[in-house]
């Protein structure tokens, strides 16, 4: 039995929650409310039973511990700790007509109750919303943008922005009257199909996504289905294309994504990846930066054993 309430074994390691597909090797009883967790840095699978409905939320986003759920019932995030079971119910509705594309929090909310934020991509023309603790309803960033793929935390106060065409923005949410944002990259004007944020020991990186069912990707013709990624690093105010990664594995996914140094088991200087859509598997694989090719992969399927967690 793993205990999480005394010494949490996710500290300092990334978790990927599996898709509800995932059916362990072992012999478990496994009901609807069932989920499994891979910790990346041992490659041993945790299984959690979420509470009743909250499974079949559709989850937007996995930030300091904690998931973020969407409720289509009521149009509403709720927040959900796997690891303690604590839960927060009481986000106001979202704006009408639009959905989650992805959310974040600014810090955990058990440790700041009282000062924490929720970022998140919402709408058809992907624009940023934030509510912040006691809100009674959510805050459009007007004069932001729109068009806008991924963010991360780059403080408890600000985040980084990227937007389709690789422009960088850096968000100062420490007042919510006073909004206020900073270019830091311009756009590049990408022929790539979405792009990712993911950091590691403070250094920023973006990748460009290409897919489709016919593309072409460094001058060659692909009708596979997978994708292959360009991946750049920030620095000196702009964007830096690199082929080589050293010992960081980054795993890409549709509402998370994060980098791991020598990460046990998997390949040095790739990406793992799912499909484009949520909950996606059939065209999951491995992308290798060394020679730009993609292996279709179920690299989420780990022949581990089953460690049961609390929640």
């Amino acid at each position: 039995m793993v205990n999480f309430h005394s010494k949490p074994l996710h500290e300092n390691s990334p978790w990927l929650m599996l898709p509800s597909q995932y059916q362990p090797e072992e012999q478990h009883i496994i009901t609807k409310h069932s989920r499994f967790f891979l910790n990346v840095s041992t490659n041993q699978v945790h299984r959690f039973e979420l509470p009743e409905n909250d499974h079949e939320k559709t989850v937007c986003g996995f930030s300091a511990d904690w998931l973020i759920l969407l409720d289509d019932q009521n149009s509403s995030l709720t927040l959900l700790n796997p690891f303690s079971g604590h839960q927060v119910n009481n986000l106001p509705q979202l704006p009408p007509n639009g959905v989650v594309h992805k959310a974040t929090l600014s810090s955990d909310p058990l440790r700041n109750p009282r000062d924490y934020k929720v970022l998140a991509i919402f709408g058809e023309k992907r624009n940023l919303i934030c509510y912040e603790d006691g809100d009674q309803e959510w805050t459009v960033l007007q004069g932001y943008g729109n068009e806008y793929d991924d963010f991360l935390a780059s403080t408890d106060k600000e985040w980084l922005a990227v937007n389709e065409l690789g422009r960088l923005i850096l968000c100062d949410l420490n007042c919510r009257f006073t909004l206020e944002y900073n270019e830091r990259a311009l756009p590049l004007f990408f022929n790539g199909v979405k792009v990712y944020l993911v950091s590691l020991r403070e250094r920023i990186f973006m990748l460009l996504s290409f897919s489709g069912t016919s593309y072409d990707f460094w001058r060659q013709s692909y009708h596979d289905n997978l994708r292959r990624f360009e991946v750049y690093y920030y620095g000196e105010k702009k964007w830096h294309y690199i082929t080589d990664l050293g010992k960081r594995t980054i795993f890409l996914g549709h509402n998370h994504s994060v980098a791991v140094c020598d990460a046990p088991g998997y390949r040095h200087n790739c990406i793992y990846f799912t499909g484009d859509e949520e909950g996606e598997i059939d065209n999951s694989g491995v992308f290798s930066l060394k020679d730009g090719e993609a292996e279709r992969l179920q690299w989420f399927m780990p022949s581990t054993s089953v460690l049961q967690g609390n929640l």
